[in-house]
C-alpha cells in the first residue's frame, strides 16, 4: 500500500487553436506596458474574487508607486465605460468585428477564377469606431484591450495553476517530496496539504498536521502557506508550519524558522504581521492573534523528521494523543488529574511503547494491566 496518497496533475496540453492563443496572448502582453498588464491582471482577479490576502496584497501594489495606482484608475475607468455601453450597441458591433473578412481574404474576389487573379488591393484603413470613441483616450483603449484581449484568448486558462496536487499521509507514515519548482516538501503523520503552482505565485493549503517547507528561491513567484487562520509568506527559506484542531496547541498554528527569513499574518488582519528569522518562531491564535516572537534552536526545527517528539509542560493526554499518530503505546488514561500531570523530554516516535517505561521513571504514576494488552496509567496512591 503507498504510504501515502496523492493525486497531482498538470494542465492538460492545449489544442493546436488553444496554443495559437497563449502564443497571440503572451506576444500582446509584451508590447504593452509591464506595470500596465499588472493592473489588469489585479482587475481581473479582482472581477473573479479575491481573499483577504490577496486583497491586502493588491493594496500593497496600489501603494508601491503612483504608476500603480494612474495604471489601475485608467483601467477601471476603460472598463466602467465599457460597462455603461448599451447591450445591443456592443451585440452591433462585436457582429460587425466577426463579419469583416481578413485582409487577404478581402484582396481576392471569390468569384474570380484561380486562373487570373484580381490584384490584390491595400487593406482600407478603418476610422476609430464609435466604441474607441467612448473610451477614455488611446492609452485607456489599450489597458481595456489587454483585459478583453485576455479574457478572449483564454485568460482563465492563463491564471489556471500549472501544477496541483493533494497529499494526504496517514497515520504513522512521513513523506518527503520535491516540488516542480526545486521546492522539498516533508509532511508527518496525519497531515493533509494541497498545492498549487501558478505562474506568478506558489500556495500550499496546509488543512490539518504539520509540514517542513524547504523553498526554492524565486522573486517572482512568492511562496504562500495557508493554515488555518495564519498565512506564511516567504521567497526563499526553511520552515515548519503546524496546524491541529486537536491534541497540543489545538486550533493555533505554530511557525519555526530554520533558515532565512518569513512573514506570518492572520488572514483575517493581514496588516498585522510578524517578520521571523533563524531560530524564531510564533503562534496563531484562532482568532487571528499573533503571539509575540519567540525563540527555538534552528536545528530543533521540525524535530519530528527525525523521529522525535519533545514536549514541555505538555498535558499527559496530549502528550499520549500526539505519539499515537505515530503508533499504538498500549496506553490510556481515564483520571483527570493523572491526564493533566505535565510531561517533558523527547521522545521517539519509531517506538511509541517505550513511553510507558519512562512514564514510571519521569512522573508519579504506575501502569495497572488492562483488557485488549493496553494498560491505564493511574496515580502511584491509587489502588486498583
Amino acid at each position: 500500500m503507498s504510504r501515502f496518497s496523492t493525486s497531482p496533475s498538470r494542465a492538460c496540453a492545449p489544442s493546436v487553436d488553444e496554443a495559437a492563443e497563449q502564443r497571440a496572448l503572451q506576444a500582446f502582453f509584451g508590447d504593452q506596458d509591464a506595470v500596465d498588464v499588472q493592473a489588469a491582471q489585479w482587475h481581473t482577479r479582482q472581477e473573479q474574487g479575491l481573499s483577504a490576502g490577496e486583497q491586502a496584497a493588491l493594496a500593497q501594489w496600489l501603494q508601491a508607486s503612483a504608476a500603480h495606482a494612474q495604471a489601475w484608475a485608467r483601467i477601471d475607468a476603460g472598463v466602467a465605460s465599457l460597462r455603461a455601453l448599451p447591450t445591443a450597441a456592443v451585440a452591433q458591433w462585436r457582429a460587425s468585428q466577426a463579419a469583416s473578412p481578413p485582409a487577404a481574404a478581402a484582396a481576392v474576389p471569390r468569384s474570380a477564377p484561380a486562373s487570373a487573379p484580381a490584384p490584390a488591393k491595400p487593406a482600407p484603413v478603418r476610422p476609430l469606431t464609435w466604441l474607441q470613441a467612448l473610451l477614455p483616450g488611446p492609452r485607456g483603449l489599450a489597458l481595456c484591450a489587454v483585459l478583453l484581449v485576455a479574457l478572449g484568448l483564454g485568460w482563465q486558462q492563463w491564471m489556471q495553476p500549472v501544477y496541483s496536487a493533494h497529499y494526504v499521509v496517514q497515520r504513522g507514515q512521513h513523506q518527503s517530496l520535491q516540488l516542480p519548482d526545486g521546492t522539498t516538501l516533508e509532511l508527518d503523520a496525519e497531515t493533509e496539504a494541497q498545492v498549487r503552482l501558478y505562474r506568478d505565485r506558489r500556495e500550499v493549503q496546509l488543512a490539518h498536521g504539520q509540514a517542513m517547507f524547504i523553498v526554492a528561491p524565486d522573486a517572482s513567484k512568492p511562496f504562500e502557506v495557508q493554515a488555518g487562520p495564519a498565512r506564511v509568506s516567504v521567497v526563499g527559506t526553511r520552515f515548519a508550519v503546524r496546524y491541529r484542531q486537536d491534541g497540543v496547541d489545538a486550533g493555533q498554528v505554530r511557525v519555526e524558522v530554520q533558515e532565512g527569513r518569513v512573514r506570518v499574518a492572520a488572514v483575517h488582519s493581514p496588516a498585522t504581521a510578524l517578520l521571523l528569522g533563524a531560530g524564531q518562531t510564533t503562534q496563531v491564535a484562532g482568532d487571528g492573534l499573533l503571539a509575540p516572537v519567540g525563540s527555538v534552536a534552528p536545528d530543533s526545527v521540525g524535530l519530528w523528521r527525525k523521529g522525535l517528539l519533545r514536549f514541555d509542560h505538555t498535558p499527559l493526554a496530549q502528550a499520549l494523543q500526539e505519539m499515537e499518530r505515530y503508533g499504538p503505546t498500549g496506553l490510556m488514561v481515564r483520571d483527570p488529574a493523572v491526564a493533566a500531570l505535565p510531561l517533558g523530554g523527547s521522545y521517539a516516535t519509531a517506538r511509541p511503547a517505550e513511553l510507558a517505561h519512562m512514564l514510571t521513571l519521569v512522573l508519579p504514576v504506575r501502569l495497572v494491566p488492562g483488557t485488549e494488552g493496553r494498560a491505564e496509567i493511574v496515580a502511584k496512591s491509587e489502588k486498583k
